[in-house]
C-alpha cells in the first residue's frame, strides 16, 4: 500500500507512470472529472467504453477497442457523476474480460464505504489483485479537509508509484496511529447525510414533470 495525499495525488502518480502523450485511455461515459483533468496532463488519447444504467458493459472491451490501452479507469461504487453502481455479475464479467483482453483496471473506490444500507460488493482487486491498482480515500469517510488516500498495486507497478512520489513535493506524511481504529466514522457519516437525501428528493419529484429524481443510495 502507498500513502498519497489525497485521492488526487494517486491519480496523478497512476498517470505519471502509465500515460505518454498520444496514451489511449479507456474511461466510462460519462466519467469523473477530476481523473479526467489529472490525465489530460500528460496528453493521453481517451477512448469511451459503453455504459447502460447498471454501469460498464464488460462485453463492449473488443479486442478492437483495448488495443493498445494503458489502462480502464472505472468507479463501480456509485458513480461520479451518475451514482451507478456496478452489480456482481457485471463485476465478475468485466474483471474477466479485461484480463482476457489484457487490460489493467484502475479502480478508483472513494465511496464504496459509504451505503445507505450497508451492503458490500466485492472489489475488482479481490477478483484480479495481479491486474487491478486500487484506489482509496479518507477524505470522503472522514473529513473533506483529511487529504488522505491510498493506492494498493501489483508489485511492479508499486514500486514504480513510489519512485514517482519521491519527486520533489509538498507531503505530509502521516503515521498508521493517525487512521482510524473503529468503525463508526462510516456509519456517522451516513447517518448524517441519509436523511438529507432522502429530503432532497422527496422535495424534487413533485416538481419533475420532464425528468426523474432517483434517491441516492450513498
Amino acid at each position: 500500500m502507498l500513502i498519497t495525499t489525497g485521492s488526487q495525488q494517486a491519480l496523478d502518480l497512476i498517470a505519471k507512470v502509465l500515460i505518454d502523450p498520444g496514451s489511449k485511455v479507456l474511461v466510462e461515459t460519462p466519467s469523473y472529472l477530476g481523473a479526467l483533468q489529472a490525465f489530460s496532463l500528460f496528453e493521453p488519447e481517451f477512448t469511451s467504453v459503453p455504459t447502460d444504467e447498471k454501469g460498464l458493459q464488460p462485453e463492449a472491451l473488443t479486442s478492437e477497442l483495448t488495443a493498445g490501452a494503458r489502462f480502464l479507469y472505472a468507479l463501480p461504487n456509485f458513480q461520479n457523476p451518475t451514482g451507478r453502481r456496478l452489480p456482481l455479475e457485471r463485476r465478475e464479467a468485466l474483471v474477466a474480460r479485461a484480463k482476457e483482453q489484457g487490460v489493467l483496471i484502475v479502480e478508483d473506490d472513494p465511496y464504496g464505504e459509504l451505503s445507505y444500507t450497508g451492503d458490500q460488493l466485492p472489489t475488482l482487486l479481490s477478483m484480479n489483485p495481479d491486474g487491478v491498482i486500487y484506489m482509496g480515500s479518507f477524505s470522503k469517510i472522514l473529513a473533506p479537509g483529511l487529504r488522505l488516500g491510498f493506492v494498493i498495486a501489483p508489485p511492479e507497478l508499486h514500486f514504480k508509484l513510489c519512485q514517482a512520489k519521491q519527486r520533489p513535493t509538498c507531503i505530509r506524511r502521516r503515521s498508521r496511529s493517525a487512521w482510524p481504529t473503529r468503525p463508526c466514522a462510516t456509519g456517522c457519516s451516513s447517518a448524517i447525510s441519509r436523511p438529507s437525501a432522502n429530503c432532497t428528493a422527496s422535495s424534487a419529484r413533485p416538481c419533475s414533470t420532464h425528468w426523474r429524481a432517483t434517491c441516492p443510495r450513498a
